[in-house]
């Protein structure tokens, strides 16, 4: 008999046990970039990473990694490179922070403020930045009547008034063809933007002329301080206190002010003085009297009557009795200029009419409110439903085709530009008188220019025409002078 092998009995097979995948790798850490501007469209981007950033060697702040106890941020909230040590492995990090190509703003113009962590976070850190000259803290806010003031300005500056603003700038922008300014400006350095709200005006020209530093003041801190062009700086400034460098700017900006000051000489003075030989300035606002289209007995025609008899009585006029010539010329301007664009109001789809009948629907109650509680006293819930009635006025008339035809308003723009042989030096004084005759020895403009502005109408002959009021005015000032 043969033997029957007998089958080895094979070993069970086991299941290996599931092998969990391995952890995936961490994402590579991105510096994100404060502003960067596109090679291709010249916009700003938002992306890029550590590397690429450190390759192209652009301007970028860090947002991701929080500051040491030590560490120090600059005014532009950039941390410097000290913050880091001199550790080998943090040469790299130190190279992607390079220093900026913008001029420092002047120390006696900006107070740094310390690095404020996530843990100490208030609301007044977000409208607080690094170059402001005072303390948010510090600003004189007023709430009043459910709106939010800021100092003596007449306007709320809340989150309604802003949005306002916007809308009017856009009305401005639009008017102007999609240009900012009408001054023929050449590579300038230094632009002030005085008054500047928001910051919209400001931070647009930061990025229209990028190798420009522009500064934009204002009493209150509401300008965006986020995302904006390395070269806008904001600062917190009343220009009835100027405090500006002689010589320094190529333009000055204002607008949107009436209402704003008590003395516009003052403030022409001292923009001369800050001015560059040859610098600009341009003020803008606009002439809403559209009173004569409106009935006698209608409540919008009373509200404006008893607007301009409160601002009259606060000692800051409202309208644009500031855009005069004379006053700019007395300050030393030459190149004096006034334009009117007229601006139609009605409810026609994609128009500027329509923007501005929005705003003025809104500024019924901006402008009235305060001036007229204050100066005379009215109840603040009656003042608001008299508000709401012009607004209701106004926006009737708007949407008829007959009556809109009277609601017109214009747009005044008063430039001025400093003589390029100006002597350098402080604006007059308040005292120093005013007439022609008495400036004309101030040098600031030549024969001719004098000649040309003090004797704006002649006759054929060349004789001038002179009121007999003026006359008159210089006779008696010619005899003060010499008593």
């Amino acid at each position: 008999m043969s033997k029957r092998r007998r089958a080895k009995k094979r070993p069970l097979m086991q299941h290996p046990r599931p092998i969990s995948p391995p952890p995936p790798p961490a994402p590579e850490p991105v510096i994100e970039n404060r502003y960067r501007p596109d090679r291709s469209s010249g916009l700003s981007s938002e992306e890029g990473t550590a590397s690429e950033l450190a390759s192209d060697g652009v301007l970028t702040a860090m947002t991701s990694l929080p500051a040491s106890e030590d560490g120090l941020v600059t005014s532009s909230g950039v941390p410097s490179a000290q913050s880091f040590g001199n550790d080998d492995e943090d040469t790299d990090l130190q190279s992607v922070y390079i220093g900026s190509i913008y001029p420092e703003v002047p120390a006696m113009f900006r107070a740094e403020l310390p690095y404020v962590g996530a843990e100490s976070h208030t609301v007044n850190d977000d409208i607080a930045a690094s170059t402001r000259s005072l303390w948010a803290q510090d600003l004189d806010y007023r709430e009043m009547h459910g709106r939010l003031y800021c100092r003596e300005f007449y306007q709320p500056i809340d989150d309604l008034e802003q949005m306002r603003w916007s809308l009017v700038h856009h009305v401005f922008q639009h008017v102007l063809g999609g240009e900012l300014t009408t001054i023929p400006l050449d590579n300038p350095k230094h632009i002030l933007d005085v008054g500047t709200g928001t910051g919209e005006w400001a931070i647009k020209m930061a990025e229209l002329f990028p190798q420009c530093e522009v500064m934009g003041t204002d009493i209150a801190a509401i300008a965006e301080t986020q995302s904006i062009p390395m070269n806008v700086f904001f600062e917190i400034e009343d220009a009835e206190d100027w405090d500006r460098n002689a010589n320094y700017y190529d333009m000055i900006h204002l607008r949107s002010m009436d209402g704003a000051f008590k003395d516009w000489r003052y403030i022409y003075d001292h923009a001369f003085a800050s001015l560059k030989p040859g610098g600009w300035i341009e003020v803008l606002d606009v002439d809403s009297d559209v009173v004569d289209a409106f009935p006698a007995d209608s409540t919008f025609r009373l509200m404006l009557r008893e607007l301009d008899i409160a601002a009259e009585k606060s000692g800051r006029r409202r309208g644009v009795h500031h855009l005069n010539p004379d006053w700019m010329m007395e300050a030393g301007f030459v190149e004096v200029g006034r334009t009117e664009y007229s601006l139609p109001i009605h409810v026609a789809e994609e128009s500027a009419g329509k923007i501005w009948l929005i705003s003025c629907l809104d500024a019924m109650e901006a402008c009235c409110l305060r001036l007229l509680t204050e100066q005379l006293g009215w109840d603040p819930d009656k003042c608001k439903a008299a508000c709401e009635v012009a607004a209701r006025e106004i926006a009737d008339m708007a949407k008829d085709p007959e009556t809109s035809r009277n609601l017109v308003v214009k747009m005044c723009i008063l430039v001025g530009r400093k003589p390029l042989d100006a002597l350098p030096g402080s604006p007059r004084s308040f005292e120093m008188p005013r007439s022609p005759t008495q400036w004309r020895s101030s040098t600031w403009i030549n024969d001719d220019e004098y000649r040309y502005y003090t004797n704006p109408t002649r006759t054929e002959d060349g004789e001038t025409i002179r009121d007999e009021d003026e006359v008159e005015e210089e006779e008696n000032q010619s005899l003060t002078l010499t008593s």
